[in-house]
């Protein structure tokens, strides 16, 4: 017997419905997206780097989410980049990602002028 495949939503539909919160400032070349927790003590740091560069990106406490949100960005996360969740999740654009804050790799990956 032949089974019907499913559709799949394509990564990028799974956040749709997601309240992320923009922060402005200077554009990098990729669209920055944070997944953070309120509790992460890491994420804080992260998002303080964020903000003292002047650096433009949208975020989200995923802990402050729905169940099924925090399944959704977990799907996108494993769907887009192959790998689990772990805070903070900066992804930078569509093709890469950086997880945990350790300064030094965030100041080599991220857009500076």
């Amino acid at each position: 017997m032949w089974l019907k495949k499913k559709h799949e939503e394509a990564p990028e539909e799974l956040l749709a419905g997601i309240p992320f919160s923009p922060m402005e400032g200077k554009e990098c070349t990729d669209a920055l997206t944070l997944f953070a927790l309120s509790t992460c003590g890491f994420c804080r740091r992260a998002i303080g780097y964020l903000n003292e560069q002047g650096i433009a990106y949208r975020f989200v406490y995923v802990d402050k989410l729905e169940r099924s949100m925090q399944d959704a960005i977990r799907a996108y996360v494993k769907r887009r980049f192959r790998t689990m969740l772990s805070y903070p999740f900066l992804c930078i654009g569509e093709r890469d990602y950086l997880t945990g804050f350790i300064k030094a790799s965030w100041e080599k990956e991220l857009c500076h002028e």
